[in-house]
């Protein structure tokens, strides 16, 4: 794939007087296919291989073309097309799981090859091969033979059965899976609404932290020496998404997808000082974690990225500054494009703040109540959580006598989007409910919910 690629850009870098639409079928589309093939077989073809169409539909555009021009009567280039995209929907059908076998796949490539050999050009340069070793030869006999090794070296996926874990499937994304049995009003809802700001709800409420408080104390006795409120309103939260699902979807171009995992993304700063750098901390949680996990799994990422060495989005941050203004504008116009149809690479996902389940901020520490966020157009990111300083209040019992109470002050804005205001209120009536009874959460859920398909 990567041979035909740079074959074929050396077959048309010298011609000239190409036109526009020559240029994009004869070079861009097929060079796009063989990268894209290529990069999906290197880097991801144990998942993201087999789920799309892209290059497949490039191919096919690059065979529709020859056949056009290929001089044949008009009834016979009417089958070519058809056995042409008949070829696409095989090779598609057989990469999902379909078919048990590559056979089938396999043989629909019959039609590819012999479009190449119905061109005479094709055909004179391959009889001369040996004499004529044009790169517009090479570039054509690699498309053709990178495919074919592609689909001999391919395992079928085995049928599916209950309990095996979840297949990628077209129309995922390597950080989600599309829910498509959804509310026809949520597609709707996307159109209307097209940027996560104009979705943003915005809910505020107060919990008494006295259980809190003895809950914490409780966990640094047993030797967990940092837990604190943080870990309580993760671990709160994480065990939401485990009975109430669809709180862990987003969306992004125009869809709604299901989080993989529960990821809780914080900025954090490497010392308490005005012009110290700040970091990203992100954590991938699972459904099924305790407290005790939440709180294990939340400080190793926060050695990690408090240590010297690490510095992964800063470094980003860094290598972006240098661009200049006007490309630099191009390339976030870019990663906006990427991220809309799910092609940004896995590296870049983990190094985003703007990715993920949900961005949690702490004002406490700052000593001062907390901020009414709001959501990121860019990336996925759907759920805004900031809680601020411990306040007390002087109440009266129910017995008429003045006490003092802890409050924490919490600020959530959500996207609307993603699930009804009855699931959202659902869903912070349960956070509330394990803030007041954290011990809950010392225990796994018996049950993990999945979301809808």
């Amino acid at each position: 794939m990567l041979v035909s690629a740079a074959a074929r850009i050396a077959a048309h870098a010298g011609t000239g007087g190409a036109g526009a639409m020559t240029v994009i079928v004869r070079v861009l589309l097929p060079v796009a296919a063989n990268l894209l093939l290529a990069l999906q077989l290197l880097l991801m073809a144990d998942k993201r291989f087999y789920v799309t169409r892209i290059p497949v539909v490039f191919f096919a555009a690059v065979f529709l073309d020859r056949i056009i021009h290929l001089g044949v009567s008009p009834a016979m280039t009417g089958v070519l097309i058809a056995l042409t995209l008949l070829e696409a929907v095989i090779y598609c059908a057989t990469c999902r799981g379909a078919f048990r076998t590559c056979l089938w796949a396999l043989l629909s490539w019959i039609v590819p090859c012999g479009i190449f050999f119905c061109d005479r050009q094709f055909r004179l340069l391959f009889m001369n091969v040996w004499r004529d070793s044009r790169a517009i030869l090479i570039a054509d006999c690699a498309i053709v033979l990178g495919i074919v090794m592609t689909i001999l070296s391919s395992r079928p996926m085995p049928p599916y059965k209950e309990g095996d874990p979840y297949r990628m499937r077209p129309g995922d994304r390597v950080d989600g899976r599309k829910i498509r049995t959804g509310n026809p009003m949520d597609r709707v809802a996307g159109f209307i609404m097209p940027h996560r700001n104009g979705a943003d709800n915005h809910i505020q409420f107060s919990v008494e932290c006295s259980a809190m408080e003895r809950y914490v104390h409780q966990k640094r006795r047993e030797g967990l020496k940092h837990f604190g409120l943080t870990h309580v309103i993760i671990a709160a939260y994480v065990r939401c998404v485990a009975e109430l699902p669809a709180l862990n979807r987003f969306f992004s171009g125009q869809k709604v997808f299901s989080h993989n995992d529960v990821e809780v993304n914080m900025m954090v700063k490497k010392e308490m000082s005005l012009g110290a750098e700040e970091e990203c901390l992100t954590v991938h949680f699972d459904p099924a974690d305790t407290a005790a996990d939440v709180y294990r799994k939340f400080d190793e990422g926060l050695a990690r990225v408090m240590s010297p060495d690490d510095g992964g989005f800063d470094k980003l941050v860094k290598i972006l500054n240098y661009i200049p203004g006007l490309l630099f504008r191009f390339v976030v116009h870019l990663l906006t494009f990427l991220d809309y149809y799910g092609l940004l690479p896995r590296f870049l996902l983990e190094l985003s703040p703007f990715h993920g389940s949900m961005f949690i901020t702490s004002m406490g520490s700052l000593g001062i109540p907390p901020i009414t966020h709001h959501l990121y157009d860019f990336g996925n990111v759907p759920v805004f959580c900031a809680f601020g300083a411990k306040r007390t209040e002087r109440e009266l019992d129910s017995e008429g006598n003045v006490v003092v109470r802890k409050y924490l002050d919490m600020n959530w804005n959500t996207d609307e989007r993603i699930c009804d205001g009855h699931y959202y209120a659902t869903v912070f009536k349960r956070i509330k409910h394990y803030m007041a009874h954290p011990e809950k959460l010392d225990v796994p859920p018996e049950e993990v919910l999945r979301d809808i398909d």
